[in-house]
C-alpha cells in the first residue's frame, strides 16, 4: 500500500506544478490600435496619427488630432508580409492615400512611409502599438 500511496503523492504534485507554470504568451499580432504621427515632405513627423488594424484587414486611419473622435477620418484596407504592411486608405470624399511600413519582430513599433494615391513615398511616420 506504501508504493501505491508515494504513486498517489507524486501525482497530486506533478499536476499541482503544472497547473501553476506559466501559460504561453500570445502570438505578437499587428491587429490593434496604433499611435503615432507623420510628417509631411522633409517635416518632421509630428502630425497626430493612429491607425486601428482589424483582423479582416480592413483599416480605420485618424489623423491632425490625437482625440479621434475629432480627428480627421479614413476607411481602408491593409495587407500584411513578415514585419512588413501596406496599406491604402480613402478619407470622406476621393482623398486616397497609400502607405507602407516595418514594424519590429514583436510588432510594438512601426515606422514607415506614404503618399497621394498608390505612392507611397515623399512622407514619413511612425507609431507605436497601444
Amino acid at each position: 500500500m506504501k508504493p501505491q500511496l508515494k504513486l498517489f503523492v507524486l501525482a497530486g504534485i506533478l499536476s499541482i506544478a503544472g497547473a501553476c507554470s506559466k501559460k504561453d504568451d500570445p502570438t505578437p499580432t499587428m491587429i490593434g490600435f496604433w499611435v503615432g504621427k507623420y510628417g509631411n515632405g522633409s517635416s518632421a513627423a509630428t502630425i497626430d496619427y493612429a491607425f486601428l488594424l482589424k483582423s479582416d484587414g480592413s483599416m480605420k486611419v485618424y489623423a491632425n488630432n490625437a482625440d479621434t473622435a475629432k480627428a480627421s477620418k479614413a476607411s481602408g484596407t491593409y495587407f500584411i508580409s513578415g514585419t512588413k504592411i501596406n496599406g491604402s486608405y480613402v478619407y470622406a470624399g476621393t482623398d486616397k492615400y497609400s502607405m507602407t511600413a516595418t514594424t519590429d519582430d514583436k510588432f510594438t513599433t512601426m515606422s514607415g512611409s506614404w503618399g497621394s494615391g498608390t505612392t507611397t513615398t515623399g512622407n514619413t511616420f511612425f507609431m507605436t502599438k497601444r
